[in-house]
């Protein structure tokens, strides 16, 4: 998870859209709503205006997986769907009330191609979130359960205000009785 402003804010899209002479949709989605199923193409990179979203996908055993967690200002999308045209296999799940703006893969290469600003703030979002999700593999790996919790909850406070311990366990690689015992732990 990183918020986007930095790089691209609603505002710099609707500016960019309209100077290169198209318009955005927009989507709203309600509360559980689940708007992007796995084997549905993924049409869209979505700038998320307002709300709460959880990208998950299921394991060999059916079980759900928290991929990612996406609030406002912030923009995801379904990589190998959306750019590559592949099957997509992540859900995309609205935890409360959203917002969204929607970006078809042709407005994104307009976008990049035709405005020197969108192209860099786009080019600069792909490599941090790149860096991002490394660091959160590697994590997996290098970090213990428990350090990975402590650093979500310093890092990103507002996931355990909109998300289910479950969908955080499973984002932290780690059982919801294990995230009890670290708790628990921390607790005492």
């Amino acid at each position: 998870m990183f918020l986007t402003d930095k790089y691209i804010t609603k505002e710099k899209l609707l500016n960019w859209s309209h100077d290169l002479g198209f318009e955005l949709k927009t989507q709203s989605v309600s509360k559980n709503e689940v708007f992007l199923e796995h084997k549905q193409r993924c049409h869209y990179f979505y700038f998320v205006s307002k709300g709460f979203i959880r990208l998950y996908y299921l394991d060999i055993e059916g079980q759900e997986i928290t991929h990612w967690f996406s609030s406002a200002n912030m923009m995801v999308t379904s990589p190998f769907s959306f750019f590559k045209e592949e099957t997509n296999i992540i859900n995309f799940q609205a935890l409360e009330d959203s917002e969204l703006l929607l970006i078809t893969r042709d407005q994104l290469d307009k976008l990049r191609e035709d405005n020197l600003s969108a192209s860099k703030a786009f080019q600069n979002l792909f490599t941090e979130f790149a860096m991002k999700l490394s660091r959160r593999v590697m994590s997996v790996h290098t970090e213990t359960a428990e350090y990975r919790y402590l650093k979500l909850i310093e890092e990103h406070p507002l996931i355990f205000q909109k998300a289910k311990l479950s969908h955080i366990a499973t984002f932290l690689g780690v059982t919801q009785q294990s995230l009890s015992r670290i708790r628990k732990n921390l607790v005492h």
